[in-house]
């Protein structure tokens, strides 16, 4: 009799150790469906912004006005007409652009809307009434004939408050939050503008100044038709303007003009008393050239490279030519400043583009940091 009252206690022991491993694993199935089915915050706010959104051009179209017509904008034609910024998920994956909507469906007494939404593994549905009244091209008819009934409705739940309204469950009222904030590329320089540009501006003082160039050639010194020589600005607007360009030149034979010019003059052998300038001067005709201003050691100057075309018909002095060219040079300063600087400047454009970001929330709370209430509401 005692052995059959003994118990097995390893036996005993092996069961609850199965029993209690089988509990567990259908706790973790149980949660592992659960989880599978939870929508992340990012996307249920995604969705409920697509609703809000599509509800607002909704307003602004013609409708369809016979019952079980309907009109459907895809989220990729939202993003297309800007309704919207593009829409991601919470690892930054992009949402399907084209099974993702917001459809409007006339019914009897008013509009259904649905949205969809479908960002990689979550999916989901969500729809909302919409009034006759928000109806723009509903005739004032249909939209009295929807006040009526409803009114009817009414009166006729009113002799029943007593009991339908104890049989209401109340729900959480949610408010609809945004922020919106900015994004910014880098700074350019180019001048493009536009309403998603922003542009910035530096400046930098400039002047300007005409020479009188009489330049001398030596017919020994000319090789392969070419010959160079150098020019000193004896005279210059700003020294300290030491970035030089040249803004214009052209052939000029004014002998009052080359023969007082005192600013400027050639490098070597620039000394030859000539009483008839235009008489031994090259003719336009008769050369090209290029000019290269610089700046060294404190002293401005302009490098000419000359091309010879033909010296037939021009007289010389001891075989040297006069190369009479009118310069205006431009003086830059290197100085580059945020503020219009006094007299003469140039302007630096820069731009950069804007991103314009939006997020949506709703929250049962009356004040959420950093968003703004809309005015939106929706009872859960």
């Amino acid at each position: 009799m005692e052995d059959e009252k003994k118990i097995n206690w390893l036996s005993l022991f092996i069961k609850i150790v199965i029993a209690f491993a089988f509990i567990l694993i259908i706790v973790w199935l149980v949660s592992k469906l659960i989880n599978r089915n939870k929508l992340s915050d990012t996307f249920k706010n995604n969705i409920n912004n697509m609703e809000t959104v599509a509800v607002k051009y909704f307003k602004d179209i013609d409708l369809p006005t016979k019952q079980g017509e309907s009109i459907k904008v895809t989220l990729g034609e939202m993003i297309e007409k800007e309704l919207i910024v593009s829409v991601k998920t919470s690892e930054g994956g992009k949402c399907d652009t084209k099974d993702s909507y917001s459809k409007i469906t006339r019914k009897k007494d008013n509009y259904e809307v649905e949205t969809r939404l479908e960002c990689g593994k979550e999916k989901n549905t969500i729809t909302r009434k919409f009034s006759f009244n928000d109806c723009k091209n509903c005739t004032t008819d249909t939209k009295n004939n929807n006040t009526k009934n409803n009114d009817t409705k009414n009166n006729n739940t009113d002799g029943n408050n007593g009991t339908n309204n104890s049989n209401k469950s109340t729900g959480v009222t949610y408010y609809e939050y945004v922020k919106e904030w900015p994004t910014y590329t880098k700074w350019m320089k180019g001048n493009k503008t536009g309403d998603n540009i922003e542009n910035k501006y530096e400046y930098y003082a400039t002047a300007e100044k005409t020479y009188y160039s009489l330049g001398i050639i030596n017919k020994k010194d000319i090789k392969d038709n070419t010959i160079e020589y150098r020019l000193k600005l004896n005279d210059v607007p700003n020294s300290k303007y030491y970035f030089t360009t040249i803004k214009e030149s052209s052939y000029y034979n004014d002998e009052k003009e080359f023969a007082s010019d005192k600013s400027i003059s050639v490098v070597k052998d620039g000394s030859l008393n000539i009483d008839n300038i235009k008489e031994y001067s090259l003719k336009e005709n008769n050369f090209t050239y290029k000019l290269t201003p610089y700046y060294y050691k404190g002293t401005f100057y302009i490098n000419v490279k000359v091309n010879i075309k033909s010296l037939e018909g021009i007289k010389n002095i001891k075989d040297k030519y006069l190369v009479p060219i009118k310069i205006t040079i431009k003086f830059n300063s290197g100085d580059i400043v945020t503020t219009k600087p006094e007299g003469s400047y140039d302007t630096i454009t820069y731009y950069r583009y804007i991103q314009k970001n939006r997020d949506i929330i709703w929250s049962a709370d009356n004040y959420v940091e950093g968003y703004t209430k809309t005015g939106n509401t929706k009872v859960q």
